[in-house]
Order: C-alpha cells, then sequence, then structure tokens
C-alpha cells in the first residue's frame, strides 16, 4: 500500500476537521482545535511519515486523537459555561491554594471519572501517543488528586475536626486568617473558660449538683482531649507527609524538561508513602522512561 503524502494528510486534515468541528460545541471548539492544530496533528504527521502509515491509517489515527483530545477538553471543564466560569485555556500546569479549590472561576473544573476514561481510551491505542498528551494527561490527573487531598486535609484537619475558618473565607487568605483567629478564640474559649464559668456560676446559685456535673464535665472533656492529641498528630502528620509527596511531584511536572527518571523516583516514594494515583500515571511514566529516561519534553513533537 502506497504511504501518506503531503497532500493525503491534507485532504484529510480538511475534511475532518470541518465534520468533527460540527460536532463540536461553540465554546470547546477553539480550545480543542487549537490544541490539535498546534500540537496533537503534527505529532501524528510525524508518526505516520516515520511508520509509513497509508492514508487511511492516517484517517483512523486522526479521528480517534481528535476524539480524545476532544474527550478531555469536556472532562477538564465540566459544565463551565457562563461569563465568570468560561473556561479561558484548554490547559496550564496550575498553581495550588488550597483555599481555592473549589473555584470554578479559574476556568476549569475536572471531572475525574471522565478524566480517568480519558486516560484509558488514550493509552489503548499507542498510535496516538504523543509527549503532549502524555504531559497533559500526568498534569491533571495529579493535580486533581492534590486539590482533592488538600482539601480533605485542609477542610477536616486530615479527618481529626472541622476547619471552620475555611468553610467561612470563601476562597479569600485574609478572610481565613481573619476567622481562624476568631475561632481558635472561640474554641480556646469553649474549652477552657465556659465550663468553669458556667460550674462557678451553679455554685455560688446554690445548684451544687449542676456544678459538679458541669465541672465533670468539663475535665473529662479535657482528658478526651489529651488522650486523643497523639492520635490526632499522628493523623495530621501522615496527612501533612502524603500532601508535601503530591506538592513534589507535581512540581516537577512544570519544568520545560523533565527528568523521567526523577517523576518515577518521586512517584515511587509517594506510593510508598500512602499516596494513591490512578494506574494511568504510572503506566505514562513507564513508558516514557522506556523511550528516554533522561529527558522528558512536553512539548516535542513525538
Amino acid at each position: 500500500m502506497k504511504s501518506i503524502t503531503p497532500e493525503d494528510e491534507f485532504d484529510v486534515d480538511e475534511v475532518l476537521e470541518k465534520y468533527w468541528s460540527d460536532q463540536v460545541s461553540e465554546i470547546a471548539l477553539p480550545f480543542v482545535s487549537h490544541e490539535f492544530n498546534h500540537f496533537t496533528g503534527p505529532a501524528l504527521k510525524a508518526t505516520a511519515r516515520r511508520n509509513g502509515y497509508t492514508a487511511d491509517r492516517y484517517k483512523s489515527m486522526w479521528i480517534r486523537a481528535w476524539d480524545v483530545t476532544h474527550q478531555l477538553f469536556d472532562a477538564l471543564h465540566s459544565g463551565l459555561a457562563d461569563e465568570k466560569t468560561k473556561p479561558q485555556y484548554f490547559w496550564r500546569h496550575q498553581s495550588f491554594n488550597v483555599l481555592r479549590t473549589d473555584d470554578r472561576t479559574r476556568g476549569f473544573d475536572i471531572l475525574k471519572d471522565s478524566l480517568l476514561s480519558v486516560a484509558a481510551l488514550y493509552l489503548g491505542h499507542p498510535d496516538i501517543r504523543t509527549n503532549r498528551f502524555d504531559w497533559l494527561l500526568l498534569d491533571a490527573i495529579v493535580f486533581q488528586e492534590l486539590e482533592a487531598y488538600g482539601e480533605h486535609v485542609f477542610s477536616t484537619k486530615a479527618g481529626t475536626g472541622m476547619n471552620w475558618a475555611a468553610a467561612f473565607a470563601q476562597g479569600s487568605q485574609w478572610k481565613y486568617y481573619g476567622f481562624q483567629l476568631l475561632f481558635s478564640l472561640i474554641g480556646f474559649a469553649m474549652a477552657f473558660l465556659a465550663l468553669p464559668v458556667a460550674a462557678y456560676y451553679l455554685a455560688v446559685h446554690d445548684h451544687p449538683i449542676g456544678a459538679m456535673v458541669t465541672a465533670g464535665v468539663w475535665v473529662i472533656s479535657l482528658v478526651l482531649k489529651i488522650i486523643s492529641y497523639p492520635e490526632r498528630r499522628r493523623a495530621r502528620r501522615k496527612a501533612a507527609t502524603l500532601l508535601q509527596h503530591l506538592i513534589d511531584l507535581y512540581r516537577l511536572l512544570a519544568d520545560n524538561t523533565i527528568s523521567p527518571r526523577k517523576l518515577k523516583e518521586s512517584l515511587d516514594a509517594a506510593a510508598a508513602a500512602g499516596v494513591v494515583l490512578d494506574g494511568a500515571v504510572f503506566t505514562i511514566v513507564d513508558r516514557l522512561i522506556a523511550l528516554d529516561s533522561t529527558a522528558f519534553i512536553p512539548a516535542r513533537v513525538g
């Protein structure tokens, strides 16, 4: 069979892009087209030429790759449509801010199940593999886990309590500090002042039994706090360690040139510590190492 020619490529690109553009929403189309035409498309052409694929094989690759690119955009921008939350880009490396984990005005809203489905579909078709798409999936999956776990650690104090300051801050750092001070004072007053004052008030107003019960409740609550403190401290330290592993792993993905070996080491260290990541992350990293363990360049066509 005849290998694909530049003329064949042009014909396939023109016909298929016109067809698939009609299947994509007006909101998604500019971002999907830009991503495909600047990154995925050139990589597909390079693969087709290198392997001597026919025009039909190139067409099949094109269709799968466009579909995966479109699905990835939808997974990264789930339900964003109004003026305040509309998408601003296909995807870029994010700055982790635990106060903004639910802030849809950042221009993205990741749907985890859809993201992992895209990863599985992409990995099932090795012929559409590109450096850029490998990076997109790695960066998005790790960031989604970082934000989800970071929010859990922050809002529940690693499962040991409720962070009321975070609940009321609404993403504002200054509000958070203000509410943190306020709730710390309230917590101190409730734990160490309210019950003793109540017991004293009952005692001086001739309610000895009530005073004794109140004082007993106060003592029991203090004892329970003291007894549970080591366990709460261990839980928070472990959570902080896991969160730091995710932060370190995600930080590596920000570089223009990434060391697959270092990425693998960081990933293995995180997994050994207890961080749970989808198997797609390990599969992609292993594949990067198999290709070149010294350097991975997301922007390189390939």
